[in-house]
Order: C-alpha cells, then sequence, then structure tokens
C-alpha cells in the first residue's frame, strides 16, 4: 500500500500538470506514449489467450478502440475552458474507484459480481457512484467559483451520475478481461499499480462518455 501511495504521490501531479498546464501537443504526445505502453501490455496478455480469435480481439483493443476512448481527453483540453473541462473524467475516475473501495472495505459485506471481480461489493459499488457524483459536483461549483466558468447543477449531476456509473463498468469490464486471461495485472510498470492499463482502465471508458455528454448537454 505504502508503494502504491508513493507511485501516485509522484505521477498524479506530473499527469494533472500535462492536462491542465502544458499546451495541449505535450498532452497528445503524452497521450501516445500511453496508448503505446497499453497496446504493449495487451500484446502481451493476448499469448496467455488459449484461442486465437480471442488473442487477436485483445491485441485489437490497444490498437484502434483504446487510442479512440483516451483521445476524449485530448478533445476535452482543446475545447473552451478545456484545462478544467479535462479533469472532469479524471475526477470522476479517481472519486468513484477510491469511493469504491474505501466504502467496499470498511462497510462492504454483500458480494457484487463475485465470478468477475470478487473484492468488489455492492456496497462499495453504491458508495463509488455516489462519491463520484460529489465529486464532480462539487469540482464544478468549484471552477466557477474561481474562473467565472458557467456550470449548470442538472448537468454536473448528470455528468457524475452516468461518469461514475461508466467508470465502474469500465473498471469490471477489464477485470473480466483480465479474468479470462488468467492473469492478475496487465503489466508492472507502475510500482504498486501494475501496468499502464492497470491506472487507466476506468477512464478509457469515463473519458469518452464525459466528452460525449458535454457535447450533448
Amino acid at each position: 500500500m505504502k508503494t502504491r501511495i508513493l507511485a501516485a504521490l509522484v505521477l498524479l501531479p506530473i499527469f494533472l500538470a500535462i492536462l491542465i498546464i502544458f499546451p495541449p501537443i505535450v498532452l497528445a504526445i503524452t497521450l501516445v506514449v500511453i496508448c503505446t505502453l497499453i497496446a504493449i501490455e495487451l500484446f502481451r496478455a493476448g499469448k496467455e489467450a488459449k484461442f486465437t480469435v480471442f488473442r487477436i480481439f485483445v491485441s485489437f483493443l490497444g490498437i484502434i478502440p483504446i487510442p479512440l476512448a483516451l483521445s476524449s481527453l485530448y478533445w476535452l483540453r482543446v475545447m473552451p475552458w478545456g484545462q478544467w473541462l479535462v479533469l472532469f473524467p479524471v475526477i470522476v475516475t479517481i472519486f468513484t474507484d477510491s469511493g469504491a473501495y474505501f466504502v467496499g472495505v470498511s462497510m462492504g459485506r454483500r458480494k457484487a459480481f463475485p465470478n468477475i471481480s470478487p473484492n468488489k461489493t455492492i456496497e462499495g459499488c453504491i458508495g463509488g457512484i455516489i462519491i463520484g457524483t460529489v465529486g464532480i459536483f462539487v469540482y464544478g461549483l468549484i471552477i466557477q467559483h474561481f474562473t467565472g466558468m458557467t456550470v449548470s447543477i442538472p448537468v454536473l449531476l448528470t455528468i457524475g451520475l452516468v461518469g461514475s456509473v461508466i467508470t465502474e463498468i469500465g473498471d469490471l469490464a477489464f477485470s473480466l478481461l483480465k479474468r479470462k486471461l488468467g492473469i492478475k495485472d496487465y503489466g508492472n510498470l507502475i510500482p504498486g499499480h501494475g501496468g499502464m492499463l492497470d491506472r487507466f482502465d476506468s477512464m478509457i471508458f469515463s473519458a469518452p462518455m464525459v466528452y460525449l455528454l458535454f457535447i450533448i448537454l
């Protein structure tokens, strides 16, 4: 746990700086690197697949679908107020994942998906959705106060609720994939966290959804 926390304390500020301080081209280059590492991890993980078709499918995920999904971070960044909008999927992912974990550990009693992710509980899932939604709501109010950006409470609640649900679906989907491949982590690149995909699995789902919601709403 200590290694996990230390790695997060080092890497998270760097990633946040890339998102909001540096020009969008730096984010684009960073996403290319991240997607390349994810593709390599999936290619290696795919070798564990018993069936050729599934092996091809796993490798294909890292070539087109995942880069397309994560490119939503770039498109959010280049929108008006983009340096603040791009943090929405990051915040909903972090708050939902953290909320689900801590609520699950402290209050979790009933298993939610024992055949896919044995450690997930119903209480943890609900807690993650609530905390993810609250996190987005508070963040929206903060940026409105300090930047003058106009925010809509119904929009904030919609992004928080839908984003947190999608975040949990993303985490569950990649947990299922790991279970099918018979692996614990996609890699060991990040100490205490596993591979690059282990860190970005939920955001692969939340980033395009948040981007879509901003376009629609």
